[in-house]
């Protein structure tokens, strides 16, 4: 016959009474609250370059993005970039223009002078800095709008207007 949990509780408590050691109750852990659902989540989203290795280069070594994927297979080839020191972070696909309809939504939203994506910094003024020296050509600089908050706007050498920002703290 097994002893009840009751009675192995009371024959613990005991031993360690009889030990010198406390007989308190022990205290039940509390179990951690379930995670609340997230809902939907943007883990890759697409920017269409005209020049994959030029993409390549000035989105890791201009930008300072990290390589995430760069897979090729026959005449296809899979980019992707993320936030460097973060693999995790939602990824940049980087997709060869080659579609027309791709093309001509890229070059219209060139002409128009409308990003193509936005990155979201906390030092706006350093990033400038940072990547003019690396040879970036910004099209506007860093120019303050609504309440407080920080844009620039500069060109990826890939077809692409890139829109940095600095929300207001």
């Amino acid at each position: 016959m097994r002893p009840q949990p009751t009675k192995i509780l009371a024959l613990s408590l005991l031993f360690a009474a009889a030990c010198g050691g406390s007989a308190q109750t022990p205290v039940a852990e509390p179990k951690p609250e379930p995670a609340a659902p997230q809902g939907l989540q943007i883990k890759l989203t697409t920017v269409y370059v005209d020049d994959l290795d030029q993409a390549l280069r000035f989105y890791t070594e201009v930008l300072g993005f990290a390589v995430k994927d760069d897979v090729s297979n026959g005449g296809y080839r899979w980019i992707t970039v993320t936030a460097s020191g973060d693999p995790d972070s939602t990824e940049l696909h980087l997709a060869l223009d080659d579609d027309p309809a791709a093309k001509a939504f890229q070059e219209a939203m060139f002409q128009q002078g409308q990003p193509a994506i936005m990155f979201y910094t906390d030092d706006i003024e350093g990033d400038h800095e940072r990547i003019q020296a690396r040879g970036a050509e910004f099209t506007m600089p860093p120019t303050e709008v609504m309440a407080g908050s920080v844009i620039a706007t500069l060109n990826d050498t890939c077809g692409n207007l890139i829109q940095l920002t600095e929300l207001a703290r």
